[in-house]
């Protein structure tokens, strides 16, 4: 079965050179997916020189680019022919069956609510990922970058799509789905966390409280953690950093040994499984859920590694019917 997946060439810290190339690649190696590259063509064909260009890879012409630090709103408006827009077009249109960049995350989203459109019973939209705990247990986080300023019913709304991610990736309806919050007690938090928790509670979703930040990573005993894009995408991008540091920092202490086996030993052995749990490009994407169409978004300094997994990994949940299933729980559960 072939799957097409439709890349944003212009999107990313790296654009378009690893955008372009990650596609190569993956075109290359694998003959069951077929690539749409969307961008300004001359500089796609100019980026990739004398390479061969495989016949699951199509270059789609796109004549502007949304820059990182563009007003989303903006943008949309005056920039219909950037190369976001372009490919949700024709995600829209059926030429694809997934979207992927790692663009202007405002842009993207703003493209996705107005083109694609939200799905029944479902408010606004969430960026959500999966990240492991300590003990191996996979922890669903929403929303990641979608909606910065949400109501207590999007909040709602974000645990339903949480839910509906993990009943997708393991089929079990048991998901305890907690808030983030600044304590665990009862009252803690703002009036929007707290009208939020009353509404999980009076539904049929499993309701397990709130959640404090500290054991996200450790022992969380939930499986959906609901917040708002601000605090979610700030906790994220600040583990990331901190595993990152940190990692510099014992291969410091170890660099003194002056012995590059041992040190390269000593740390991927000791420590190279556990800073590899929480790389994004292992990743690659996040998924926008509560929309009609299959997104992925990915970190704006994503490598060739984050591009070429985000790649592959929708193209194995859109032979899923990813969005579909999505859609479907959603729909049982708010029926």
């Amino acid at each position: 079965m072939t799957s097409t997946v439709i890349v944003d060439a212009m999107g990313g810290d790296n654009a378009p050179v690893v955008p372009v190339f990650s596609s190569l690649e993956v075109c290359n190696e694998n003959p069951d997916i077929k690539v749409l590259l969307v961008g300004s063509e001359k500089v796609i064909r100019a980026c990739l020189g004398d390479a061969k260009i495989p016949e699951n890879l199509e270059i789609i012409d796109a004549g502007e680019s949304i820059e990182m630090g563009e007003t989303p709103s903006l943008a949309f408006r005056s920039k219909g022919n950037s190369s976001i827009h372009i490919g949700m077009d024709l995600l829209v249109e059926g030429k694809g069956n997934a979207f992927f960049s790692a663009g202007n995350t405002g842009a993207i989203v703003t493209a996705a609510y107005f083109k694609s459109g939200v799905i029944p019973n479902i408010t606004r939209p969430a960026l959500a990922t999966s990240y492991p705990s300590v003990d191996k247990h996979k922890l669903i986080i929403l929303d990641l970058g979608a909606t910065l300023d949400p109501k207590s019913e999007n909040l709602f709304d974000f645990g339903v799509l949480g839910e509906a991610y993990r009943f997708f990736m393991t089929g079990l309806e048991d998901s305890k789905i907690s808030i983030l919050n600044v304590g665990t007690e009862e009252g803690k938090g703002n009036k929007k966390i707290a009208e939020a928790a009353e509404m999980i509670k009076n539904s049929p979703l499993n309701y397990n409280g709130f959640i404090e930040s500290n054991i996200l990573f450790s022992h969380p005993e939930t499986d959906v953690v609901v917040t708002d894009a601000f605090t979610g995408n700030v906790a994220l991008k600040t583990v990331e950093g901190l595993t990152e540091t940190i990692s510099q920092l014992i291969k410091a202490r170890i660099a003194p040994l002056q012995l590059a086996k041992v040190q390269t030993f000593v740390f991927n052995k000791v420590f190279g499984e556990v800073f590899r749990m929480f790389q994004y490009n292992l990743y690659g994407t996040a998924f926008l859920l509560g929309v009609n169409h299959f997104i992925g978004i990915g970190h704006g300094r994503s490598d060739k590694k984050a591009f070429k997994n985000a790649i592959l990994r929708l193209k194995r949940y859109s032979e899923r019917n990813f969005t579909k299933k999505i859609a479907d729980r959603v729909q049982a559960v708010k029926s």
